[in-house]
């Protein structure tokens, strides 16, 4: 344990390692920061969740739509005039006559606005709902993709899944649940596509290179003929695999942590965690977002951060396998970085009627880059119920294996 610890010490002690945390840092509070202009506006979120409970009925959509009323009514006192909806009352008013109104004038004014968006959107839910044919589009988006012959077929088949679990979704009504609004703010894509993508490069970028420092640390320092000839001898490499292990669940915490604090000081989710995923207020582009269960916010963040931890831990293994082997902590940094960026690019160098399009696709690359998507029937190409289990339960098999050929190699290799 001691010397796993003095290994750990090592990187604590990396001006460079060091230096790039708090660079990484510092950029994820600043994108924080300047994209926190409309925080004021997602409170009102929390604010419909206290007084009309999380689900939309029609008895608290009924309740909401009454209250706006009363507010018109207030509006109608405050301008003297009468308007069927603040938007009307909006049209007609200009910069000048705006800046005349008190602040707390404003702040009624722009929570009448964010209740009527609201309430007109949870009011049309179940027209737009009906509109969706998945069947439909899972035949459009083989024409998108250009995809013919038996990954036609395999594609098919899994989106009659998806259409089923669709059906499903309406008929518990789980998207009927109040959430921030998707296509106004985009909420889901800006954490999760944004934020977590972010994260995710620069703790891989922090883990490969600190992996690959313990692992070759003795041979670029030109001590290996000292540090291998102890009692410990060779052996030494389990207790710096140890070391990176529990270096890159360190910065991965780290890194999280103080993002995801400053996030969710700035941004209030307190009411939506129990909200689920699939609501229909997380709708941001040409479809839903819909996924395979019924999960919640909570439950949905958590499942990306776990997934997040075990693709990194998965990748410094690897990396560490690789060291060993070249010895040399740049050029294992390189290899790393180009063995990530052309697994990600694989399923573009496969045929478009094979299954090897798919196949392709169950990689760490594909899996950590997609993390706004995981979880999901709604997620295009990777939108396949068991990609998640499937793609690490089979780079956890290629990782103990190449890390267990990389061990027999170094244990008969000449130190020399």
């Amino acid at each position: 344990m001691r010397i796993v610890l003095l290994e750990c010490k090592k990187v604590i002690m990396s001006p460079v390692i060091i230096g790039l945390f708090f660079l990484f840092t510092a950029f994820n509070l600043l994108v924080i920061f300047n994209s926190s202009d409309h925080k004021d506006e997602l409170k009102i979120v929390n604010e419909i969740i206290d007084t009309y409970g999380r689900e939309i009925t029609p008895s608290s959509l009924e309740l909401l739509k009454k209250d706006i009323q009363n507010d018109l009514l207030e509006l109608e006192q405050l301008t003297g005039k009468r308007y069927d909806s603040v938007y009307d009352f909006l049209e007609g008013l200009d910069v000048e006559a705006y800046e005349r109104y008190s602040d707390k004038e404003k702040t009624f004014i722009t929570q009448l606005q964010l209740k009527e968006m609201y309430e007109s959107t949870a009011s049309s839910i179940d027209e737009n709902y009906a509109k969706i044919d998945v069947e439909k589009l899972g035949h459009t988006s083989l024409e998108m993709y250009k995809i013919s012959g038996p990954a036609a077929k395999t594609y098919l088949a899994e989106n009659e899944k998806f259409a089923k679990r669709f059906d499903d979704m309406i008929q518990n009504e789980e998207h009927k649940e109040w959430f921030f609004a998707g296509k106004a703010y985009k909420m889901h894509t800006y954490l999760f596509n944004n934020i977590f993508l972010q994260m995710m490069i620069e703790i891989l970028l922090l883990v490969v290179l600190s992996t690959a420092f313990l692992a070759t640390y003795e041979f670029e320092q030109r001590s290996h003929l000292v540090a291998f000839s102890t009692r410990r001898g060779r052996k030494l490499m389990k207790d710096k695999l140890a070391a990176s292990l529990a270096t890159a669940v360190a910065i991965s915490a780290l890194v999280l942590g103080s993002t995801l604090g400053v996030f969710f000081m700035v941004f209030d989710y307190s009411h939506v965690w129990e909200t689920s995923i699939s609501s229909a207020f997380n709708w941001e582009y040409n479809f839903p977002n819909v996924a395979w269960w019924d999960i919640t916010v909570g439950q949905f963040l958590l499942a990306s951060i776990g997934v997040l931890f075990i693709g990194v831990l998965l990748i410094s293994v690897l990396t560490f396998a690789i060291s060993i082997l070249i010895k040399n902590s740049y050029v294992t940094f390189f290899v790393v970085a180009a063995g990530f960026i052309l697994l990600y690019m694989l399923p573009s160098f496969m045929p478009h009627s094979s299954n090897l399009l798919f196949v392709a696709g169950y990689t760490l690359p594909t899996l950590l880059m997609a993390i706004s998507g995981l979880f999901m029937g709604s997620s295009g190409m990777i939108f396949f119920k068991n990609f998640e289990w499937v793609t690490i339960g089979v780079w956890t098999a290629i990782t103990i294996i190449a890390l267990f050929i990389s061990f027999r190699r170094f244990a008969k290799l000449d130190i020399q």
